[in-house]
């Protein structure tokens, strides 16, 4: 499949514009959550949004759950069944990616700055950043789950993905979950989605097919402070130092594509990544980037 992209049209939202039959999907849900505004459309939305408050509550790093307790501790036992799927999932990501995207960069990103929630002020620590702890030797058997020492978990954008995507499971038909950014939908129609452009310019606009989609977005811009941001270089610890600025990708399973979104702003020509629908990147200059038959070049 092969989405067009044309620019928006003045003075739409910089986030997603929805076509109109999922528009129609009703009831809707608006919600702070996972760090960002969620908008929710669907049969089923009450429900879908309760699910996603439920699942971030026992994944995040910035009250306390189960992840902070298994932080602290360095395991946890007996582990909520939502927390081992979702770690098992990070893992395999981490696997597939030769832990270039591993749940393990806490430690990292605490020393970079990124200690409490969004916004408030980063605290970087002096000197350098501690190791990343290996993702193969985290162990989980049965219900405990053990980190390897110096490991700690932040589940970040993969976490917001699988949870976006679980909650999905909750609406029926027509359906639509944007999670600042992070877009899965369901439609009979063509959906069009806009991306916003990072320096704020005219959003792009692409038109995604009826069906079942994903569309995620990383970049280096937002959740950045004054010699850094919380995107980690697992073979530095530091801040990642990027060829684009911005990359959205979309995938028929928005936790897919959220993984290739962030592999392609860390490694840009990595293998895997023509498992993407539509790859799409800014660079520091504003230039947007399409990748096809494995090269990037200019939209």
């Amino acid at each position: 499949m092969t989405a067009p992209i044309a620019p928006a049209q003045p003075h739409e939202a910089t986030a997603t514009r929805v076509a109109a039959a999922t528009a129609r999907a009703v009831p809707r849900r608006r919600l702070h959550a996972l760090g960002t505004d969620v908008a929710i459309s669907g049969d089923g939305a009450d429900q879908a949004a309760a699910e996603l408050l439920r699942l971030e509550a026992l994944l995040t790093r910035f009250a306390p759950s189960p992840v902070t307790r298994l932080n602290d501790a360095g395991e946890l036992s007996p582990a909520p069944a939502e927390l081992i799927a979702a770690l098992r999932h990070a893992l395999a990501v981490a696997s597939k990616t030769d832990g270039v995207i591993t749940p393990l960069v806490l430690p990292a990103l605490r020393w970079a700055g990124y200690r409490r929630s969004w916004p408030a002020p980063p605290e970087p620590q002096p000197g350098d950043p501690p190791a990343i702890a290996d993702w193969r030797e985290v162990r989980i058997s049965g219900n405990r789950i053990r980190l390897p020492r110096g490991g700690a978990v932040d589940l970040g954008g993969t976490g917001k993905s699988w949870i976006a995507q679980r909650s999905f499971e909750r609406l029926r038909g027509e359906a639509l979950i944007d999670a600042g950014g992070d877009v899965v939908t369901r439609s009979g129609a063509t959906v069009a989605i806009d991306v916003a452009h990072p320096a704020g310019d005219e959003p792009l606009q692409l038109l995604l097919p009826a069906g079942c989609w994903g569309v995620a977005t990383s970049g280096v811009l937002a959740r950045a402070w004054r010699g850094g941001h919380h995107l980690i270089d697992p073979r530095t610890a530091r801040p990642a130092d990027t060829r684009f600025v911005q990359v959205s990708a979309v995938h028929p399973d928005l936790r897919h594509a959220e993984v290739l979104a962030k592999l392609a702003l860390l490694r840009p020509d990595a293998a895997g990544l023509e498992d993407a629908t539509v790859l799409l990147a800014f660079d520091a200059h504003g230039a947007v980037w399409r990748r096809r038959d494995g090269r990037w070049g200019r939209a």
